[in-house]
């Protein structure tokens, strides 16, 4: 698990160097770690063997970003 978790962070630190270096938007930066954290969420939940929706939680998402 703390593996997992620790690929995902460097995954995650990577995705937005690569972002920031290309001058994306705030709104794409915000949008891809709130999905990036939702998806290890997701992840971490099956490992655990709880359900959580997150259908509920992207459109949520979806909604507030104004996509």
């Amino acid at each position: 698990m703390t593996g997992f978790i620790l690929c995902f962070l460097v995954a995650l630190g990577a995705g937005l160097a690569a972002m920031l270096r290309s001058h994306k938007s705030l709104k794409e930066i915000g949008l891809f770690v709130t999905l990036s954290c939702l998806g290890c969420i997701v992840w971490i939940s099956i490992f655990l063997h709880r359900e959580i929706n997150p259908t509920r939680w992207l459109g949520w998402l979806l909604d507030r970003a104004g996509l």
